[in-house]
């Protein structure tokens, strides 16, 4: 499999978005993947990344596809073992949840030129979901002005794969709000204003039954907001699944990813035939 590497702007420390496309012989008529990690998330095409595994089983079903790892201060996480609150300051001290935004909108603007022609879906982990649904529904510009940044003119989106946001977080998981880009997220309304405002073929929401970020509520209220008619979205519960989607009933396993993706395609291709 051929996978590159490129970049495009970013908003914040080494002002670079890194943008992953792992491509196969490509269907002519498939859609290109946007792939949007959580917060503080890594995405790369090294073993045992999750962004990098989901990528490498789109790209084998002859989908074009890109993974994007958002701008940092520095990118060796492995330096610091299990101590993530650690790696989240060290590497995003100072960057606010703005930033993010526009990095992501920088992503999109860079992947669809990439692909030029192509029906975009986006799919975001977590907080990569709430930059989904703003980008989609073009609320991104109101951020990107708190930065000092120019808003970046974005291309459609055609569909929305959302994997475990919500727009609160649970009680017992608040402490993390006080780590660089959640400190800065704001109202929640934002979100809801831009499901409003979507335009698509149709999404995808799934809910790790285990999730101890989000409860399914939270997760519910994102889909009820979107401007589509009932047969056009769809809410998806993994069973044992945690947060992240990387472990079921507290076992790490990529079967997850392998079932998210199974339901995605078979929507795609009944899409496809309507």
């Amino acid at each position: 499999m051929n996978i590159r590497c490129k970049s495009c702007p970013g908003s914040f420390g080494d002002k670079e978005v890194l943008l992953h496309y792992f491509d196969e012989e490509t269907r002519a008529d498939a859609p290109l993947f946007l792939l949007l990690h959580g917060v503080h998330g890594c995405a790369s095409s090294v073993e045992g990344n999750k962004y990098g595994y989901l990528a490498r089983l789109i790209a084998q079903k002859r989908f074009p596809v890109c993974a994007a790892e958002s701008s940092r201060l520095r990118r060796d996480r492995e330096t610091f073992g299990d101590d993530r609150p650690a790696w989240a300051v060290a590497s995003f001290q100072g960057k606010t949840f703005a930033m993010e935004v526009f990095d992501a909108s920088s992503a999109l603007a860079a992947a669809a030129a990439e692909y030029p022609g192509r029906k975009i879906v986006l799919w975001g982990f977590s907080l990569g979901g709430l930059l989904s649904v703003l980008l989609a529904g073009g609320e991104s510009g109101r951020f990107i002005r708190q930065t000092g940044l120019e808003p970046i003119t974005l291309p459609g989106v055609d569909a929305l794969v959302i994997s475990g946001s919500g727009d609160r977080i649970r009680a017992e998981a608040s402490a993390g709000l006080a780590l660089p880009i959640l400190n800065s997220l704001g109202s929640s309304e934002v979100i809801h204003t831009a499901a409003s405002k979507v335009s698509l073929s149709f999404a995808l929401f799934f809910y790790g039954g285990c999730d101890g970020t989000f409860d399914e509520e939270s997760s519910r209220r994102i889909l009820r907001s979107l401007r589509l008619d009932e047969e056009k979205k769809e809410f998806h519960i993994l069973s044992g699944v945690d947060h992240a989607f990387r472990t079921v009933n507290g076992t790490p396993s990529f079967e997850p990813l392998e079932q998210m993706l199974g339901i995605t395609m078979a929507t795609l291709e009944r899409r496809r035939r309507t």
